[in-house]
């Protein structure tokens, strides 16, 4: 090809839409494997009740009918009133002071019931966890983080001074994957920074504090209910819903989470968001294809003897309109591969600076490509037939 810098301009534009389409289809990847590795952390068969502080204006509507917020009595009318449990655990965030951490350490505190572990997939490193027996007998004793446990250097069997009291640690967690909760409409807990106690052992620490801030919260900060088998959630929190709904008398001081549900939700408006991206992205990717067509057809002009000169040594018209559409795929497929050359380039920095999750796959790397060509075709096609109907008589008079 002559007129080399002519061509790589020309090229310049395919390189940027490629670039473009790899590196929207690597955030749209990464965005949907966040949204996933965060549910899968939920679990795909639980449904979480919440309690929610309510407005005034709530209040003031709900009258007299004011629940108590979640108790212990909603979690025995569900497991009564639903056949599709397989499991149900508590939890009550506890507001307290814990003594003889390093400052820069800020524990949560949450009072749990003993089958909490196995319902969010937790696992102890070290020791063991809360038992039944431990909340029957409102044993003083405590489960750590990994984070707390490994920056405090509290090991099992030393004590941990909260409000009050004294508790005996007695096991400590695996390192929870927390870095998925950040920057997502999805609530995931740090459970790495929390300190968990036996559900009970909560309510000396919390009449200590509600004493001191004269207000009384309700009993659970939040009730884990897990089903058999995934296609038993969405019925089941139908029935769930209706359960609590009578027993807070229609109030809505709690609010309920279906992690199936929001997946499928998730996806929609992720499917959305990506083909908003491709479009963006295939715009940029059209313009180099417009670019193409125009170097092709000022080639075709530029070579309008040597056409003729084919045409009068027995070349078809086809052997023509093949020789430019090769040449024009050739353009814009070698844009592709340095398009994705930048893009990989591009992913990472974006991954690096901004802290952005990117994922690349096969797809995002083969689709650009795939495109690229089908853009030399489409747009290389009209130049190669005007090459293939050029007169050769009048093309060989062409000075």
């Amino acid at each position: 090809m002559q007129h080399k810098l002519r061509s790589a301009l020309s090229v310049l534009g395919i390189v940027c839409g490629v670039t473009a389409v790899l590196t929207m289809l690597s955030l749209g990847e990464g965005a949907r494997q966040t949204v996933i590795r965060q549910i899968e952390q939920l679990g795909i068969t639980n449904i979480y009740l919440k309690a929610a502080a309510m407005t005034e204006e709530q209040k003031i509507k709900a009258g007299e009918k004011l629940s108590e917020g979640l108790n212990l009595k909603d979690r025995d009318r569900i497991r009564a009133g639903c056949a599709y449990i397989k499991d149900i655990a508590c939890l009550k965030e506890v507001t307290a002071s814990v003594f003889g951490m390093p400052k820069d350490i800020t524990p949560q505190m949450v009072a749990v019931s003993a089958n909490y572990l196995n319902l969010l997939n937790l696992f102890v490193s070290q020791g063991r966890f809360i038992a039944d027996q431990d909340i029957a007998e409102k044993n003083l004793i405590c489960v750590l983080g990994s984070s707390i446990a490994g920056n405090s250097g509290t090991g099992i069997g030393d004590d941990i001074r909260i409000e009050n009291h004294l508790f005996k640690v007695v096991g400590m967690l695996d390192k929870f994957d927390h870095k998925t909760g950040q920057s997502s409409v999805i609530s995931v807990r740090n459970y790495n920074e929390m300190i968990f106690i036996p559900l009970g052992t909560d309510q000396a620490l919390q009449q200590f504090r509600e004493k001191a801030m004269s207000q009384k919260t309700s009993e659970l900060s939040e009730i884990v209910v897990q089903m058999s088998k995934a296609g038993e959630v969405l019925a089941a929190g139908e029935i769930i819903k209706r359960i609590v709904s009578v027993s807070h008398h229609q109030t809505e001081d709690y609010q309920m989470i279906i992690p199936r549900e929001l997946l499928r939700q998730t996806q929609k408006t992720q499917r959305t968001f990506n083909i908003f991206l491709g479009s963006v992205a295939g715009i940029s990717l059209l313009i180099g294809g417009i670019g193409i067509m125009n170097i092709m057809l000022a080639t075709v002009s530029e070579r309008r003897k040597e056409i003729g000169v084919r045409r009068a040594v027995g070349a078809r018209r086809k052997d023509i309109v093949i020789q430019f559409l090769a040449e024009a795929v050739m353009l814009t497929f070698t844009g592709g591969i340095f398009g994705i050359g930048t893009g990989l380039a591009a992913v990472r920095l974006i991954s690096a600076f901004a802290g952005w999750n990117m994922a690349i796959t096969f797809s995002a790397l083969i689709l650009p490509l795939i495109m690229s060509v089908c853009v030399g075709i489409f747009f290389g096609l009209y130049p190669a037939c005007q090459a293939a109907n050029t007169d050769p008589i009048r093309a060989l008079r062409y000075e």
